[in-house]
Protein backbone atom coordinates (compact mmCIF):
# COMPACT_ATOMS: atom_id res chain seq x y z
CA UNK A 1 0.00 0.00 0.00
CA UNK A 2 1.85 3.21 -1.21
CA UNK A 3 -0.18 5.86 0.47
CA UNK A 4 -0.94 5.34 4.76
CA UNK A 5 -3.50 3.32 5.17
CA UNK A 6 -7.06 5.02 6.61
CA UNK A 7 -7.40 4.51 10.36
CA UNK A 8 -10.55 4.56 12.05
CA UNK A 9 -9.60 4.94 15.91
CA UNK A 10 -11.97 3.38 18.62
CA UNK A 11 -11.50 4.36 22.03
CA UNK A 12 -11.81 6.83 24.78
CA UNK A 13 -10.20 10.33 24.00
CA UNK A 14 -7.01 10.60 25.65
CA UNK A 15 -6.11 7.22 24.28
CA UNK A 16 -7.58 8.72 20.61
CA UNK A 17 -5.17 11.76 21.34
CA UNK A 18 -2.24 9.54 22.30
CA UNK A 19 -2.35 7.49 19.18
CA UNK A 20 -2.86 10.13 16.55
CA UNK A 21 0.50 11.76 18.23
CA UNK A 22 2.39 8.98 18.07
CA UNK A 23 1.93 7.54 14.15
CA UNK A 24 2.67 11.15 13.48
CA UNK A 25 1.52 11.02 9.44
CA UNK A 26 2.34 7.16 9.11
CA UNK A 27 -1.01 6.71 9.09
CA UNK A 28 -4.56 8.99 7.62
CA UNK A 29 -6.70 9.04 10.23
CA UNK A 30 -9.93 9.16 8.94
CA UNK A 31 -12.34 8.58 11.60
CA UNK A 32 -12.71 8.33 15.11
CA UNK A 33 -15.40 6.89 17.51
CA UNK A 34 -16.09 6.75 21.24
CA UNK A 35 -18.33 3.71 21.81
CA UNK A 36 -19.37 0.76 19.70
CA UNK A 37 -22.24 2.47 17.93
CA UNK A 38 -20.30 5.34 16.69
CA UNK A 39 -17.44 3.07 15.38
CA UNK A 40 -19.86 0.67 13.32
CA UNK A 41 -21.06 3.77 11.53
CA UNK A 42 -17.64 5.52 10.95
CA UNK A 43 -16.79 2.15 9.23
CA UNK A 44 -19.81 1.86 6.90
CA UNK A 45 -18.99 5.53 6.27
CA UNK A 46 -15.39 5.94 5.56
CA UNK A 47 -14.63 2.39 4.54
CA UNK A 48 -11.34 2.15 6.58
CA UNK A 49 -8.61 0.00 5.73
CA UNK A 50 -7.40 -0.08 9.56
CA UNK A 51 -9.54 0.15 12.82
CA UNK A 52 -7.67 0.00 16.08
CA UNK A 53 -10.57 -0.87 18.96
CA UNK A 54 -10.07 -0.24 22.48
CA UNK A 55 -11.00 -3.96 24.69
CA UNK A 56 -13.17 -2.05 26.50
CA UNK A 57 -14.76 0.66 24.52
CA UNK A 58 -18.04 1.81 25.63
CA UNK A 59 -21.01 -0.93 23.76
CA UNK A 60 -19.06 -3.46 24.03
CA UNK A 61 -16.06 -4.23 22.46
CA UNK A 62 -16.61 -7.37 20.86
CA UNK A 63 -20.15 -6.32 18.89
CA UNK A 64 -17.79 -2.90 17.78
CA UNK A 65 -15.64 -5.59 16.23
CA UNK A 66 -18.12 -7.56 14.68
CA UNK A 67 -19.68 -4.71 13.63
CA UNK A 68 -16.68 -3.00 11.84
CA UNK A 69 -15.97 -6.03 10.28
CA UNK A 70 -19.11 -6.31 8.56
CA UNK A 71 -19.83 -2.70 7.98
CA UNK A 72 -16.05 -2.76 6.09
CA UNK A 73 -15.46 -6.16 4.90
CA UNK A 74 -11.71 -5.07 3.87
CA UNK A 75 -11.09 -3.46 7.06
CA UNK A 76 -8.78 -5.13 9.88
CA UNK A 77 -9.86 -4.64 13.29
CA UNK A 78 -6.87 -4.68 15.99
CA UNK A 79 -7.56 -4.67 19.66
CA UNK A 80 -6.01 -2.57 22.10
CA UNK A 81 -6.19 -5.04 24.95
CA UNK A 82 -6.12 -3.86 28.71
CA UNK A 83 -5.12 -7.12 30.06
CA UNK A 84 -3.58 -10.43 28.89
CA UNK A 85 -6.60 -12.65 28.79
CA UNK A 86 -6.43 -15.49 26.23
CA UNK A 87 -10.42 -16.37 26.65
CA UNK A 88 -11.41 -12.89 25.71
CA UNK A 89 -8.43 -13.09 22.46
CA UNK A 90 -10.32 -16.05 21.22
CA UNK A 91 -14.10 -13.90 21.67
CA UNK A 92 -12.01 -11.35 19.61
CA UNK A 93 -10.73 -13.02 16.96
CA UNK A 94 -13.98 -15.15 16.17
CA UNK A 95 -15.61 -12.07 16.46
CA UNK A 96 -13.18 -10.78 13.31
CA UNK A 97 -10.11 -9.52 14.62
CA UNK A 98 -7.02 -9.84 13.05
CA UNK A 99 -4.96 -8.58 16.03
CA UNK A 100 -4.56 -8.19 19.84
CA UNK A 101 -1.86 -6.30 21.23
CA UNK A 102 -1.36 -4.40 24.31
CA UNK A 103 -2.97 -1.02 24.83
CA UNK A 104 0.41 0.42 26.22
CA UNK A 105 2.03 0.13 23.30
CA UNK A 106 4.67 2.41 22.69
CA UNK A 107 5.17 4.54 19.38
CA UNK A 108 7.53 2.96 17.22
CA UNK A 109 5.81 -0.67 17.86
CA UNK A 110 2.22 0.73 17.48
CA UNK A 111 3.62 1.61 14.03
CA UNK A 112 4.84 -1.39 13.33
CA UNK A 113 1.85 -3.14 13.89
CA UNK A 114 0.03 -0.84 11.82
CA UNK A 115 2.17 -1.73 8.91
CA UNK A 116 1.62 -5.17 9.66
CA UNK A 117 -1.74 -4.93 9.65
CA UNK A 118 -2.12 -2.84 6.67
CA UNK A 119 0.12 -5.85 4.96
CA UNK A 120 -2.30 -8.74 5.71
CA UNK A 121 -0.97 -9.94 8.78
CA UNK A 122 -1.92 -10.95 11.69
CA UNK A 123 -0.46 -9.64 15.22
CA UNK A 124 -0.98 -11.58 18.18
CA UNK A 125 1.85 -11.50 21.58
CA UNK A 126 4.31 -15.06 21.26
CA UNK A 127 2.88 -15.55 24.54
CA UNK A 128 -0.43 -15.90 23.31
CA UNK A 129 -0.47 -18.03 20.23
CA UNK A 130 -0.61 -21.23 21.75
CA UNK A 131 -4.36 -20.20 22.65
CA UNK A 132 -5.20 -19.75 18.49
CA UNK A 133 -3.03 -23.26 18.01
CA UNK A 134 -5.55 -24.85 20.36
CA UNK A 135 -8.57 -23.24 18.82
CA UNK A 136 -7.64 -24.15 15.53
CA UNK A 137 -6.72 -27.92 16.44
CA UNK A 138 -11.00 -28.38 16.02
CA UNK A 139 -10.72 -27.95 11.82
CA UNK A 140 -8.24 -30.13 11.16
CA UNK A 141 -10.86 -32.87 9.57
CA UNK A 142 -10.89 -36.77 10.80
CA UNK A 143 -13.16 -38.24 12.76
CA UNK A 144 -11.26 -37.37 15.98
CA UNK A 145 -10.55 -33.64 15.12
CA UNK A 146 -11.75 -31.95 17.95
CA UNK A 147 -14.92 -30.09 17.62
CA UNK A 148 -14.89 -25.58 18.31
CA UNK A 149 -16.40 -26.31 21.80
CA UNK A 150 -14.19 -29.05 22.47
CA UNK A 151 -10.83 -26.89 21.20
CA UNK A 152 -12.55 -23.99 23.49
CA UNK A 153 -12.86 -25.98 26.63
CA UNK A 154 -9.79 -28.01 25.91
CA UNK A 155 -8.02 -24.37 26.30
CA UNK A 156 -9.97 -23.00 29.25
CA UNK A 157 -8.97 -26.24 30.96
CA UNK A 158 -5.00 -26.10 30.18
CA UNK A 159 -5.50 -22.46 31.52
CA UNK A 160 -6.66 -23.71 35.31
CA UNK A 161 -10.57 -23.20 34.73
CA UNK A 162 -12.79 -25.66 36.63
CA UNK A 163 -15.92 -27.04 35.16
CA UNK A 164 -18.20 -24.34 36.68
CA UNK A 165 -16.60 -22.07 35.66
CA UNK A 166 -16.30 -23.22 31.92
CA UNK A 167 -19.89 -23.19 32.08
CA UNK A 168 -20.54 -20.38 33.57
CA UNK A 169 -18.25 -19.12 30.73
CA UNK A 170 -19.89 -20.96 27.85
CA UNK A 171 -22.86 -20.88 28.81
CA UNK A 172 -23.45 -24.40 29.08
CA UNK A 173 -24.54 -26.69 31.54
CA UNK A 174 -21.85 -28.67 34.48
CA UNK A 175 -22.66 -31.61 32.71
CA UNK A 176 -22.31 -31.10 29.34
CA UNK A 177 -18.83 -29.66 29.98
CA UNK A 178 -17.95 -33.10 31.69
CA UNK A 179 -19.26 -35.01 28.66
CA UNK A 180 -16.73 -32.63 26.03
CA UNK A 181 -13.94 -33.64 28.72
CA UNK A 182 -14.88 -37.20 28.37
CA UNK A 183 -14.32 -36.90 24.43
CA UNK A 184 -11.22 -34.86 24.96
CA UNK A 185 -9.67 -37.76 26.97
CA UNK A 186 -11.05 -40.13 24.56
CA UNK A 187 -10.12 -38.14 21.22
CA UNK A 188 -6.36 -37.31 22.68
CA UNK A 189 -5.26 -40.75 23.85
CA UNK A 190 -4.77 -39.18 27.31
CA UNK A 191 -5.18 -41.20 30.70
CA UNK A 192 -7.79 -38.78 32.11
CA UNK A 193 -8.74 -35.18 33.00
CA UNK A 194 -5.13 -34.27 34.81
CA UNK A 195 -3.53 -35.25 31.43
CA UNK A 196 -4.82 -32.82 29.41
CA UNK A 197 -3.38 -29.62 29.90
CA UNK A 198 0.21 -31.32 29.35
CA UNK A 199 -1.06 -33.22 26.29
CA UNK A 200 -2.17 -29.97 24.81
CA UNK A 201 0.98 -28.63 25.48
CA UNK A 202 2.96 -30.60 23.93
CA UNK A 203 0.58 -31.14 20.46
CA UNK A 204 1.04 -27.44 20.14
CA UNK A 205 4.72 -27.78 20.58
CA UNK A 206 4.41 -29.53 17.52
CA UNK A 207 2.99 -27.50 15.61
CA UNK A 208 5.15 -24.71 13.35
CA UNK A 209 4.11 -21.14 14.44
CA UNK A 210 4.81 -18.07 12.80
CA UNK A 211 4.16 -15.01 15.20
CA UNK A 212 4.79 -11.39 13.81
Amino acid sequence: MSDPPRLLIADRAPTRLGIRMALNGDADVCAEAEDAEQAIRAAKREQPDLCLIGDHIAGNGVAAIRGVTRAAPGCAVVVLAQGHDADRLLECVRAGAVGYVPGTLDAERLKRVIRAAAANEAIVPRSMVLELVLELRGGGGGADALTARESQVLGMLRRGHRTADIADRLAIAPVTVRRHISELVRKLGVENRAALAPSARAGAERCAVQET
